[in-house]
């Protein structure tokens, strides 16, 4: 005699299952423009149920840019994929040394600090002083047709 399993729980599994079996196929590209570095990290891997903050420091000719993974309730059993990017305006032309560093919390008052690399760019002309941080999550994760926003998908992973 078969049981019924009931329809919500299929879903929750079957979303469950492709959402943490995703995988970023994860690339930086640091590019420069008059008095501008932009960078941009396709396919950044971070839980499901974060938040990018990037913090951009500059010093000289030598620029750190940092995806830090951010949390309002906590993380998700699941990894998804992230579009970050920022751009650094009111440089003086030259050779520049940039550094792209993804930080996990590890929910103690520590962090860890996964270095992405070095990229070496020339800035030429001059823009006016501006830094730019965004990020767009990249959920290609199957749902079940029908409304249902991010917020409950992400939700379901609580």
């Amino acid at each position: 005699m078969r049981r019924a399993v009931p329809l919500a729980l299929i879903a929750v599994l079957t979303l469950t299952t492709l959402a943490s079996a995703q995988f970023c196929e994860e690339a930086v590209e640091v590019t420069a423009g008059p008095g501008t570095i932009y960078v941009d990290h396709s396919n950044a891997e971070f839980n499901c149920c974060s938040w990018t903050d990037v913090d951009v420091a500059h010093e000289g000719y030598s620029i750190v840019v940092t995806e830090y993974e951010r949390f309002e309730e906590g993380p998700c059993f699941c990894f998804c994929c992230f579009e970050v990017s920022a751009s650094v305006s009111g440089l003086d032309p030259g050779d520049y040394e940039v550094e792209v560093v993804k930080a996990y919390d590890n929910f103690d008052g520590s962090w860890t600090y996964e270095p992405l690399g070095v990229w070496f760019v020339t800035v030429g002309g001059e823009s006016l002083p501006a830094v730019f941080t965004s990020y767009v999550p990249c959920a290609n994760v199957g749902a079940a047709s029908g409304p249902a926003s991010w917020g409950v998908i992400k939700a379901l992973y609580r």
